[in-house]
């Protein structure tokens, strides 16, 4: 059964999203800061009432950007050309993840692949992987990214 998945890339990684969960993609803002905080949270968004918290997912999951001959290179926070900030909803938990770009919304089957095959990124924090004109997206369980400290 096919659903709906918005697209999107962290360093150079295709991930994706059931569109159900998908409330608003916002461009780069920064969200205001929470003193004590989990390094990976961004901060905190008020949008149209509701507080949202911001998880910087390249951070959360331990990828890094691959630098220009393939060494890690140390990303600058003034980087923000082409961020995003995907406001979703998981068991009605509002949230928020930073992106480094939108790349579309598209039809995919559920994730059969099992997560186990996952190289950087622990696989309990995965769903699955789908197939899509030849590319891997990587389907993340954002319940267990979200509760897992």
């Amino acid at each position: 059964m096919k659903s709906s998945f918005l697209l999107f890339l962290l360093s150079e990684q295709l991930f994706g999203v059931k569109l159900v969960g998908a409330i608003e993609i916002l461009p780069w803002r920064p969200p205001r800061r929470v003193p004590l905080s989990y390094s990976y949270v961004e901060g905190l968004l008020d949008y149209r009432g509701i507080v949202y918290p911001v998880h910087n997912l390249t951070q959360r999951l331990g990828l890094a950007k691959p630098g220009p001959i393939g060494f890690t290179a140390e990303q600058k926070e003034s980087v923000t050309k082409g961020r995003s900030i995907l406001l979703l909803e998981e068991n009605k938990i509002p949230f928020g993840i930073v992106v480094d770009s939108v790349v579309r919304m598209t039809h995919l089957e559920e994730p059969t692949v099992a997560a186990e095959k996952v190289q950087g990124i622990d696989p309990k924090y995965v769903k699955g992987f789908v197939y899509e004109e030849d590319q891997e997206v990587m389907i993340l369980d954002f319940e267990r990214l979200l509760h897992a400290g």
